[in-house]
């Protein structure tokens, strides 16, 4: 059977129903783990261009190890992540749900690596970097596929993984791809990684940039809040007039206990533009005995008359019941006289 047939035959089959990246039927295991220098590469470019098509890590397992890519078990110790760091640090309730998933029913889906190429006998992650961490945190080792990778392939790989399953949020993206660009790596490259198109990117990229890294950090992922959401809370950021009120708001103990879609909420109220107050005027108005019976505030919008409760609440209700008189009085003088 041919490559193509292979992969044909391996994507007709339905996987059980488990969180994203953790779906797949078990795959055989090799029991030892072969050295970095017979790691088996294949036709990476080729590949990668077949699995640009699949959906899910889990397909994506199956179509490497039908092609002929063995399946070994690697101690978490010998794992590094991606140069290019594509998700923020947050173990909300999808990473709880993964987490159990795990522990309950083991490593459903190898991960993807490579032979780390600066560490001998270490290996870098190209994609389930998040199984890898539960699986650190049981103690386990990771079951993984090894390819040899380009670091333009190895990003397209990541990147495209996470697109299809849209597991990444907007502001990870985002990120990422802010990585990819500050690494030298071309527009071509970064649209192949994100699955956009030049617009897309470019839109992506400017709004990234907009926002403070630090600010980005400490809202984490927030998945609930899209393009729109974080185009408003940049425009906010830039109509500051100093950092002041975004340091304060970012150090408030309600922002840091909240959930990383409670933190964006929080912090996008707390710049919302602040209503600028009208200055007032107030006047004190006396009686010929110097007693006070009414203050007098004006606004540029409003003249309000505050009679004293205490010695003068007679005289106000002597000027209310006069008021259509007054007013009526007001109006005779402005006309013109004949």
């Amino acid at each position: 059977m041919s490559r193509k047939d292979t992969l044909k035959a391996m994507l007709s089959r339905r996987s059980e129903e488990l969180p994203p990246g953790n779906s797949s039927p078990e795959a055989p295991i090799s029991q030892a783990l072969p050295p970095i220098s017979h790691v088996r590469s294949g036709a990476v470019g080729a590949m990668g261009r077949s699995l640009g098509q699949i959906a899910t890590a889990a397909e994506r397992a199956n179509a490497l190890v039908a092609s002929g890519a063995a399946v070994v078990e690697i101690p978490t110790d010998k794992l590094t992540g991606s140069f290019a760091k594509d998700r923020l640090d947050d173990e909300g309730a999808e990473f709880v749900t993964l987490f159990n998933a795990i522990k309950d029913f083991g490593q459903k889906s190898p991960i993807l690596v490579r032979p780390h190429p600066d560490k001998p006998d270490y290996y870098q992650i190209a994609y389930g970097h998040r199984r890898a961490k539960i699986l650190g945190k049981l103690g386990r080792p990771v079951r993984a596929v090894v390819q040899n990778l380009t670091d333009e392939e190895l990003v397209v790989v990541q990147g495209q993984e996470n697109s299809a399953r849209k597991d990444l949020s907007y502001i990870e993206r985002g990120l990422f791809g802010l990585t990819l660009e500050e690494q030298g790596f071309e527009r071509s490259v970064i649209m192949s990684a994100l699955s956009m198109e030049k617009t897309q990117i470019s839109r992506l990229l400017s709004l990234s940039k907009s926002i403070p890294k630090e600010v980005i950090l400490a809202i984490g992922p927030a998945p609930k809040a899209g393009r729109p959401r974080w185009t408003a809370l940049a425009e906010r950021i830039t109509e500051l007039k100093n950092s002041s009120r975004l340091g304060k708001a970012l150090a408030d103990p309600k922002f840091l206990e909240a959930d990383t879609d409670g933190r964006f909420v929080r912090l996008f109220n707390e710049l919302a533009p602040r209503k600028s107050r009208a200055k007032t005027h107030r006047i004190v108005i006396k009686g010929a005995a110097g007693q006070k019976i009414a203050t007098v505030e004006k606004t540029s919008t409003t003249l309000s008359v505050v009679v004293d409760a205490e010695g003068s609440l007679e005289f106000g209700e002597f000027v209310a019941a006069r008021l259509s008189e007054l007013h009526r009085q007001f109006e005779l003088a402005k006309e013109p006289s004949s």
